[in-house]
C-alpha cells in the first residue's frame, strides 16, 4: 500500500447463525490469503496533505464461541430429565413407604377381626343398638321443633339415662 507498511486490520462480525459459521465471499478469502480477489482493487488515493493519520479498521473475528439456542435448550432438557429422574425416585420412596404402612395396617385389622370373631358375645352386645325407643323419640322431637331445640331437653335427657343404664349392664355383664 504505497509506501507504508501495511497494519494489520481487525473486524468484528455479530453472528446470528445457530451453527456459528462466518460466511464470507471468495474476495474476502482471497484478501486474507494475501492476494487480489477476483475484482480488481482500486489503488487507495494518495493523501495529499501528507502525513494526516489514517481511521484504523475494525477488527475481524473469524469464529466467535457463543451459547446458542440449541445449547440452551439441550441444558434445559438436561435439567429437566435429572428433575424427573429425582421425582421418580421420590415417588417410588413414597409407594415404598406407604405399601409398608399398608401391611402392618392391615395385620393389625386382621388381629382385631380375629379378636372380634373369638369374642361372640361382644358381636352381640354391638349388634343391639341400646335404646333405639329413647333416640327415635329425640329424632322427633327435633323434627317437630326444628326452631326451638331447646324444647326437646327433656328428652335428650331421658335418652342420656338410658344411654348411661345400658353401658353400666354392658360392663357389669364383661365382669361377670
Amino acid at each position: 500500500m504505497g509506501g507504508n507498511p501495511s497494519k494489520t486490520r481487525k473486524l468484528s462480525v455479530e453472528n446470528d447463525d445457530p451453527t456459528n459459521v462466518i460466511r464470507v465471499s471468495e474476495d474476502v478469502v482471497g484478501r486474507i490469503k494475501g492476494g487480489q480477489s477476483a475484482r480488481e482493487q482500486p489503488a487507495p488515493a494518495q493523501n495529499t496533505w501528507g502525513n494526516v493519520p489514517q481511521a484504523a479498521p475494525a477488527p475481524l473475528y473469524l469464529h466467535e464461541p457463543s451459547i446458542t439456542t440449541i445449547q440452551l435448550r439441550q441444558e434445559n432438557v438436561e435439567s429437566l430429565k435429572k428433575n424427573d429422574q429425582y421425582w421418580a425416585e421420590r415417588i417410588k420412596k413414597m409407594e415404598a413407604n406407604h405399601q409398608k404402612i399398608n401391611k402392618v395396617l392391615d395385620d393389625e385389622y386382621g388381629k382385631a377381626l380375629k379378636e372380634l370373631d373369638g369374642n361372640q358375645t361382644a358381636r352381640k352386645i354391638i349388634s343391639e343398638l341400646p335404646c333405639l325407643d329413647a333416640k327415635n323419640a329425640v329424632l322427633k322431637c327435633y323434627k317437630e321443633n326444628d326452631k326451638e331445640p331447646m324444647n326437646c331437653s327433656q328428652v335428650v335427657k331421658d335418652f342420656q339415662e338410658c344411654v348411661d343404664k345400658k353401658r353400666i349392664c354392658m360392663v357389669a355383664k364383661q365382669k361377670g
